[in-house]
C-alpha cells in the first residue's frame, strides 16, 4: 500500500480548503478519536494517568504515570530486533483506521496512538529512510514555525528514545506543559519585531548558551534567521558526532517558534537508557528518556516506579544519560572557534 489510501481529505475532516495547518490537525485529532479505537484508548489512558511535580534545583520536573507508554518505553531497538519486525511507520503496516494529512511533498502527519502529552503527533517521512537529523534541520525549523504557537516539535535520535530508528520521523506536542521552556522565561526575553528597525534586529538576532540543571545539559539556540540557525546547529551536531565518534551524534532536539524567533534545545547524550532500566527487582525503574523526558516530563509506565521517582533518582537518571557539562562546553568552544 502507498500513502494515497492513508490521507484524510478535508471533506472527511469537515474543514475548508483554506483552513490553517493547526486547524486541520485539530480536526484530524477529533476525527481519529472517533474512528480509530486505539487512539481513543491512548487518550483515555493519558487522561487516567497521574502527574506530579518534583522540585529540582530551582526548576520543576513532572513525573508522569502513563501505562499506555509501556510498549514504547520498553521497546527493543537493537539492530536485530528492528530488522525482525515490520516497520510500523510504513503505510502498509499502519492500522486500517489510521489516517493523516500531508505536510509538503515528502511527509505525512499522523496522530500518535500512545500520547505522552495532549495533541501528540508524528511527522513521518513517506520514504523508509533511517532516523537521522542530517539534512532534516530545515524541516524541523519549518514545522516549528508552521505549528506555532500551539506546538513544540521534537527529534529523538536512534539511540535516544526513538522506538522507530529505522524510519525517519519527527514529533510534535502541545506546549501547555513544557517545563524547561518555563524555566527559560525567568531570563532575558529575545527581541520582538515592533517596527522596521526592530524587525532588522530580530532578523539578525542570534544567541547560543547552555543550561546545566538537575544532572542534564542542554545547548540552547535562539535566532531570527533560520538559515543561520540551521548552520550553527549543523556545526554543533558535526562536532558532537566527532566527539562521540559517530556520524549521527546521540541527541534529542526540541524546537519552538514565537514572534519571529526560533528557540532550539539540544540535549547531547552519552547513554540511551539509565542503569535502573536494566536493573532487577526493587532497583528496576522502567524509564527510557527521550526529548519530552529531557525537557522535564519524565514518563514511567509502571505505577510503583512512578512513586519511587524523587529528586535524587531523577538527577541520577539525567546525569547517567546526559553528556557531562565539561564535555558539552568543550564541544561548544570548538564550534565557536571555527
Amino acid at each position: 500500500m502507498n500513502w494515497d489510501g492513508k490521507i484524510a481529505a478535508d471533506e472527511q475532516l469537515g474543514v475548508g480548503a483554506g483552513a490553517s495547518l493547526v486547524s486541520r490537525l485539530s480536526s484530524l485529532l477529533d476525527h481519529q478519536k472517533r474512528t480509530w479505537p486505539l487512539l481513543a484508548q491512548g487518550y483515555e489512558s493519558l487522561s487516567r494517568g497521574e502527574m506530579r511535580p518534583v522540585e529540582m534545583d530551582g526548576t520543576r520536573v513532572f513525573v508522569q504515570h502513563n501505562p499506555g507508554r509501556v510498549r514504547s518505553t520498553g521497546a527493543a531497538v537493537d539492530i536485530a530486533s528492528v530488522e525482525a519486525r515490520p516497520c510500523f511507520l510504513c503505510p502498509a503496516n499502519l492500522p486500517p483506521e489510521e489516517k493523516g494529512i500531508e505536510y509538503g511533498d515528502g511527509h505525512v502527519i499522523l496522530c500518535n496512538p500512545f500520547p505522552v502529552l495532549d495533541r501528540h503527533l508524528s511527522i513521518v517521512c513517506k520514504e523508509h529512510a533511517p532516523q537521522q537529523i542530517a539534512g532534516n534541520l530545515p524541516l524541523l525549523l519549518e514545522l516549528a514555525h508552521d505549528l506555532s504557537p500551539d506546538y513544540f516539535v521534537l527529534y529523538n535520535g536512534p539511540e535516544c528514545g526513538a522506538s522507530a530508528p529505522d524510519h525517519f520521523h519527527l514529533q510534535a506536542c502541545s506546549r501547555s506543559i513544557f517545563p524547561l521552556e518555563a524555566a527559560l522565561a525567568t531570563g532575558d526575553a529575545p527581541p520582538v519585531p515592533h517596527c522596521d528597525m526592530c524587525e532588522e534586529t530580530v532578523a539578525n538576532y542570534f544567541e547560543l548558551f547552555t543550561i546545566n540543571d538537575s544532572g542534564r545539559s542542554a545547548i540552547v539556540f535562539r535566532a531570527g534567521n533560520w538559515t543561520a540557525l540551521a548552520a550553527w546547529m549543523k556545526k554543533t551536531l558535526d562536532q558532537l558526532g566527532s566527539h562521540a565518534g559517530k556520524e549521527e551524534p546521540p541527541v534529542n532536539i526540541i524546537a519552538t517558534y514565537d514572534q519571529a524567533i526560533w528557540t532550539v534545545f539540544m540535549f547531547p547524550r552519552k547513554r540511551h537508557r539509565p542503569g535502573c532500566f536494566y536493573a532487577e527487582g526493587e532497583e528496576k525503574i522502567l524509564v527510557s528518556p527521550g526529548a519530552i523526558d529531557m525537557a522535564g516530563v519524565l514518563v514511567a509506565p509502571e505505577r510503583d516506579h512512578f512513586l519511587k521517582l524523587d529528586a535524587d533518582l531523577i538527577r541520577r537518571i539525567y546525569s547517567e544519560v546526559s553528556l557531562d557539562e565539561g564535555e558539552v562546553n568543550g564541544v561548544l568552544e570548538t564550534v565557536c572557534s571555527e
